[in-house]
């Protein structure tokens, strides 16, 4: 099977706790773990220092290091186990992991690669592992690199990092920052100064398809994250896309072929489940903790 020769992705889990439940004090011999809190509230007590875990922001927990967590609100988690294979990388990252927690500004990457490893699970594929453990090195070297450019120049960087990656067409940055507002194609318009006419044609050759139909599938694919990583009803999800709650569940309907509550239920079978993506893993399992209810 090919993998990444610098990093490697073991496991992968998405994990919901309810409030009051945690994880019991541990650590582990021969793997990195990475925690990434979706939302929720807790704690997470590394060593001897305890950290208030918070949405968005992800936590390094290096090898022999114990760790336990503790949730007082009900929370959604991703959570990591991987190894590092480069010295040099590894370097880095024990350097830079003592600096956490670490904020990740556009999540979106990380629930991308969870959702490669769950079509992993149901059709596995040989290449898919080796998208992860690239995926996640990008996202692993883009967080040390922002606190090394961090503590050498004193300020955060993540806007010009946003904007070094940011993309050639920014009418869609604009479209995606938009999405709860009833957006027109005469807003559009206003917004770049361009001739409405201009504004389909330039869709046309450069995306295939007009201002609207796109609006309409990033409505679409911005409710599925939610419908997927959050506990908003389908009426919330709903104005959080900028439609009404009846349109958006026959829109959903035809474009997935399938209701948002059903897409829901789809979704969550694999909430709790054990990812393997690398088989050596799997005499680890029996060593995975287990998660307690009310440790008040």
């Amino acid at each position: 099977m090919l993998r990444d020769d610098q990093v490697k992705v073991l496991w992968m889990s998405r994990i919901d706790y309810e409030k009051n439940t945690g994880v019991k004090s541990h650590y582990h011999d021969d793997l990195y773990q990475f925690l990434f809190i979706i939302d929720g509230k807790g704690s997470i007590q590394l060593g001897d220092t305890v950290f208030e875990l918070l949405p968005n922001h992800a936590y390094f927990i290096p090898k022999r290091t114990e760790h336990s967590f503790f949730f007082s609100n009900a929370s959604s988690t991703i959570d990591i186990k991987f190894d590092i294979l480069s010295p040099a990388v590894e370097k880095f990252f024990i350097a830079e992991s003592e600096t956490i927690p670490s904020i990740i500004g556009d999540s979106q990457k990380l629930k991308d690669l969870f959702k490669l490893s769950v079509m992993n699970l149901q059709h596995a594929h040989p290449l898919i592992p080796y998208r992860i453990d690239v995926g996640f090195k990008d996202i692993l070297l883009s967080i040390i690199q922002e606190k090394t450019m961090v503590k050498e120049n004193n300020s955060r960087s993540l806007y010009a990092l946003k904007q070094e990656f940011q993309p050639d067409f920014p009418v869609i940055d604009y479209l995606s920052e938009n999405l709860t507002s009833p957006i027109t194609l005469q807003d559009i318009s206003n917004h770049f100064n361009f001739h409405p006419h201009y504004i389909i044609e330039l869709f046309r050759k450069n995306l295939g398809t007009t201002p609207m139909k796109l609006l309409q599938e990033l409505r679409i694919e911005k409710s599925k994250e939610y419908l997927e990583f959050s506990t908003s009803t389908i009426t919330e999800i709903a104005e959080l896309v900028g439609l009404s709650a009846p349109y958006f569940s026959r829109l959903f309907h035809t474009r997935e072929g399938i209701s948002p509550t059903d897409y829901r239920e789809q979704a969550r079978t694999v909430v709790g489940k054990h990812i393997l993506l690398e088989e050596e893993f799997s005499h680890s399992l029996k060593n995975q903790p287990l998660i307690y209810k009310d440790l008040l």
